[in-house]
């Protein structure tokens, strides 16, 4: 089953190249890809000119996109005060070329395109000592690369949810044939383990997510004033982060039936924020005679109730303003991250589709966030209680307590990286 799985595989993959590559000619994406594809060697072999000179240990590190590079970044942080060399790779054209420039580095490249030649020349030229995957990246022929090389390959932050395709029985057995190429998994629950258990037959440590590493040492360098006390005054803040189209009308239609007995500020921040992003949420909210503000227009605050925040990049440190949170996308594709509002120990809600995310599915077992499926769900929590936001405010704190620690757990139960740490 194997030989004939990696014989289908790789035959598809020549046939789709072509069409990936008249496609880059219409896709950003695609074409920053397929640009970066091209240099990757020469940048190996810059970065073994380093190593030629002298010598350590290589730790090929791994980040599909932002939101993966965003929970290696504590593990990086870690690497650094090693006496090792770091080479990051990435999947995303977009996040290359913000994070390509990172000084943390001493060698970044595109992940190649996993084709067996491509990838194992790439694997050898670069001779790791060991390789750090975050999360849900996984590709065959380079897994039997590195295994067929020896070379330690480990994942971090190991996420499968109930739902996945990798667990429907035609793919079970196939997942299983790319998993079992891998060394070790650290994953974050013990949910996530017996899931993960289904197609993994070797070892895997519950340590923690470092997502929430992560986060937290950012919330602790949080000191920039993104709001000032004037704006809030005595109002309930309430965040709605990284929402789209799909949560528009549901917020929009409960920030005006929220009941009038206390005053809110409702800060709305757009997934995007281009002006085709910005403008329906500007439209519904006059339509129900609701004043809004842009925060790029403050300087001219005449007491909105709500402010969309069009600004990038800020949103985490918004939180720390929140008495209460609602994290988008969880009426599309998935909700997004629930850990900032969490680190901050603001109760949050979310649309139904969140089972994508361990961490959204602790908190909504714990009751320590709410599901919503309509606007009078939203409205309820919207409203909830202050004794009763405070309470589950001291239990999130706890849920997040025990969280916090995942990246050191991986550091010391890794033999390399443990023989390198300060005893």
């Amino acid at each position: 089953m194997k030989t004939l799985f990696y014989s289908l595989y790789n035959l598809l993959l020549y046939l789709v190249l072509p069409i990936l590559w008249v496609s880059a000619y219409f896709n950003d994406k695609l074409a920053g890809s397929l640009s970066g594809q091209k240099d990757i060697t020469s940048r190996v072999l810059r970065f073994k000119d380093k190593v030629k000179s002298d010598p350590k240990p290589i730790i090929w590190t791994h980040s599909a996109s932002a939101g993966e590079f965003e929970q290696m970044r504590p593990v990086l942080s870690r690497l650094s005060e090693l006496d090792v060399y770091i080479y990051q790779t990435f999947t995303s054209a977009t996040i290359f070329y913000k994070a390509s420039h990172n000084k943390t580095f001493h060698g970044v490249s595109f992940l190649p395109w996993d084709l067996y030649t491509r990838v194992n020349h790439f694997v050898t030229l670069l001779e790791p000592d060991l390789f750090i995957n975050t999360r849900h990246d996984i590709w065959p022929n380079l897994h039997f690369s590195l295994r067929n090389n020896q070379i330690r390959n480990i994942l971090i932050n190991a996420n499968l949810y109930q739902n996945s395709k990798r667990l429907l029985p035609g793919l079970r057995g196939i997942n299983a044939l790319v998993f079992n190429q891998i060394d070790h998994i650290y994953t974050g629950s013990t949910t996530l383990k017996s899931l993960l258990e289904q197609i993994y037959a070797g070892q895997i440590d519950v340590v923690g997510d470092s997502r929430f590493d992560q986060v937290h040492e950012r919330s602790i360098k949080n000191k920039e004033v993104l709001i000032t006390n004037d704006l809030i005054a005595d109002r309930r803040v309430v965040i709605y982060g990284s929402v789209g189209d799909s949560d528009l009308k549901i917020i929009t239609d409960a920030i005006a039936q929220v009941p009038g007995d206390k005053a809110f500020m409702h800060i709305i921040v757009p997934h995007e924020i281009a002006e085709r992003d910005l403008i329906p949420w500007e439209a519904e909210l006059f339509r129900q005679k609701i004043k809004s503000i842009r925060k790029s227009e403050l300087a001219q605050f005449k007491n909105e109730s709500v402010i969309i925040w069009d600004s990038v990049g800020q949103l985490a440190d918004l939180y720390k303003y929140a008495d209460l949170a609602f994290i988008g996308a969880g009426f599309g594709a998935g909700v997004h991250s629930v850990t900032e509002a969490a680190i901050y120990k603001v109760p949050s809600a979310h649309g139904p589709n969140y089972d994508i995310l361990a961490e959204a599915i602790d908190l909504v077992e714990k009751g320590l966030s709410a599901v919503v499926n309509d606007v009078v769900d939203l409205t309820t929590f919207l409203s909830m209680p202050e004794e009763i936001i405070s309470e589950i405010s001291v239990q999130i704190e706890v849920y997040v307590n025990e969280g916090l620690g995942a990246t050191d757990r991986i550091i010391k139960s890794e033999p390399l990286l443990r023989s390198l740490a300060p005893q």
